[in-house]
């Protein structure tokens, strides 16, 4: 199958990371601390939108339609989507330059950025400072992740996320009542995009990485039995509508979930895990980001990080700290 991530014609995939190769092997692997430019021609993010007004016909009968715009690749020329005269594009350029303060002078680390679907959808994720220890050998990471469309598909979001070291789950950061609106910042494209503006939302991230770690290391000690576990992946499915029209419990989705729980999931017998909210929690991540159905290993990733998939972890999570 085609890969999400952007190839072009002479091979070369529009993406860039630091450290393991990503799911793919797709890409162009770069030196932790490597600068913007370098990383804007790595990540094939070195072109810009242009926009054109829509026009139909042949010859003398062609027409012009001013409430539509065509947008498209400087390079290539390739369609991206059609928008309205008043939608606000951000450049792929800008995403990486969000970085340039956060890299150069606070301690931030660009660690993947790229294209996907041909360029509709970019994306810059950075690393906030040092892994921290919920308990035993199990460590998460906190990063920065900025992303956009320009298909009309995706509002320009920034937000903080974490990654667990043991197996690559993501989950995103501002969960909890205390963190809301302080750990996402969210643009339509209606909107000019600020860096600044997002940057003074987001706040310090050092406050919001330690409120999930805290929250983290309180679900490592919350036991749940097998029956408990069942009822709160049942009612995470049904109220999500994750699973239609069928029992629940006979879904292949429960049915995964629970056997990660059991402790089939990657560190699931890790000290704090097996057994635990925390361990349910990270059964219910590694089967969104690893184990769902998906036309591509890339839509998996994009549902994950940017859609539907993004949307059940934050429930669960959302529900294991109301518990």
């Amino acid at each position: 199958m085609v890969a999400a991530v952007t190839t072009r014609k002479n091979g070369f995939a529009e993406m860039a990371y630091v450290g393991e190769t990503p799911w793919h092997g797709l890409g162009q692997a770069l030196a932790a601390g490597a600068d913007i430019e370098t990383w804007k021609k790595a990540a094939g993010m070195d072109w810009k939108i242009a926009r054109s007004r829509v026009r139909y016909g042949e010859g003398p009968n062609q027409q012009i339609f001013e409430d539509a715009h065509v947008l498209f690749r400087s390079d290539t020329k390739s369609a991206l989507g059609i928008v309205s005269p008043k939608y606000k594009t951000v450049q792929p350029g800008e995403v990486l330059e969000f970085f340039r303060d956060l890299t150069e002078s606070q301690g931030y680390v660009l660690n993947t950025a790229g294209t996907l679907f041909d360029g509709k959808r970019f994306w810059a994720l950075a690393k906030v400072g040092d892994d921290a220890v919920v308990v035993g050998d199990d460590r998460v990471g906190g990063y920065l992740l900025l992303s956009t469309s320009c298909d009309g598909t995706l509002a320009t979001t920034a937000k903080f996320t974490t990654v667990r070291v043991v197996c690559n789950n993501t989950l995103s950061m501002a969960l909890s009542k205390n963190m809301a609106g302080k750990g996402t910042f969210t643009l339509k494209h209606t909107s000019k995009f600020d860096a600044r503006d997002a940057k003074d939302t987001l706040g310090l991230a050092t406050g919001q990485f330690a409120e999930f770690m805290a929250s983290a290391r309180t679900l490592s000690k919350k036991t749940v039995t097998i029956a408990k576990a069942a009822d709160f992946v049942e009612s995470l499915l049904l109220d999500t509508k994750t699973v239609l029209g069928e029992d629940a419990r006979k879904s292949r989705q429960f049915t995964k979930i629970m056997d990660l729980f059991k402790g089939s999931a990657m560190g699931g017998t890790l000290m704090g895990a097996e057994g635990t909210m925390w361990g349910l929690l990270n059964g219910v991540t590694e089967f969104v980001d690893w184990n769902a159905r998906s036309a591509t290993v890339d839509a998996r990733i994009s549902s994950a990080w940017f859609g539907r998939g993004d949307s059940l972890k934050t429930t669960a999570f959302e529900r294991a700290i109301a518990l």
